[in-house]
Formats: C-alpha cells, structure tokens, sequence
C-alpha cells in the first residue's frame, strides 16, 4: 500500500513539478516526506475538519499541489474556481455530480481518479473513517456551496 502511495504521488508530483516548470523563472525540485507534509485545516475556523499539507505552489493563487485528508461524511454539493486532478491514496470515497443516481454511484477505492472541470458542481464523500488525496490544481484552490 505504501508503494502505491508513493509511486502515485510521485507521478503526480512529477505532473505537477513540469507544470511549475513551464509556469516559473525559478524552477527548482521540490521533495516532501509524508512525514514531513505539514497539515493544517482548510478552514480555520473548523480546525477538526479537513486538513491539507500544501506539497507546492501557493493554493490562494494557484496553481498548487496538496495532499487532503478528512474523515468520514461529507456531501456537500459545491463547485472550485479552477480545475483540478485528484488521485485517492487511502480511504474509500463517493464523487458525484448533480442528477447522478445514488444507487449506480460506485466506491472508489485508493489509486482511484478523477478530473473536475472548474464551477462544474459536485460533491465528495468519505466512507472510510478518513480518505486521503493528492490533488493537483490548474489555479486557485477555493470552495463555495453550489445553488
């Protein structure tokens, strides 16, 4: 499971890297030790919520990579400024868009992708007791809660 993670992260990382190459003067390798990802909430105000350890860039501009963690529940319809890429390293999860039936919705399970266009509502949930990500975003990482 381990050699999963880190050969994922590691490609993403990787994707994410060349991007900031193409965007950047300064380009420069960048390394994180999972035991090193410093986590802090997503919203400070909820500090028991979902955290994210920031891997590279500047999230409140974008672009950025991150890893997120949070525990079971969620759901909550909402959309992002920009587009991202996320890959699930451990936990299971449900990713749905409105419209979708609940009863065709499948598991996902650690390895899994998915791309998310940006202002295209959705909603994540966790089904394990805490899901971890990686996720790669083409620019700012916000959140509102879609109409």
């Amino acid at each position: 499971m381990k050699s999963l993670w880190l050969m994922i992260a590691a490609g993403c990382s990787v994707a994410g890297f060349a991007a900031g190459v193409l965007a950047s003067d300064s380009a420069r390798m960048v390394l994180v030790a999972r035991e090193e990802a410093r986590f802090a909430p997503v919203d400070p105000s909820r500090p028991d919520g979902a955290q994210m350890a920031v891997l590279w860039g500047d999230p409140a501009t974008g672009p950025s990579s991150m890893l997120m963690t949070f525990a079971k529940g969620g759901g909550v319809m909402h959309v992002h400024s920009s587009d991202y890429h996320l890959v699930l390293l451990e936990g299971s999860m449900h990713h749905s868009v409105p419209g979708e039936d609940p009863v065709k919705r499948k598991a996902l399970g650690p390895g899994s992708f998915w791309y998310q266009p940006g202002e295209q509502p959705h909603a994540d949930s966790c089904l394990t007791d805490e899901c971890t990500m990686f996720i790669q975003w083409a620019g700012k990482r916000d959140a509102r809660r879609s109409p």
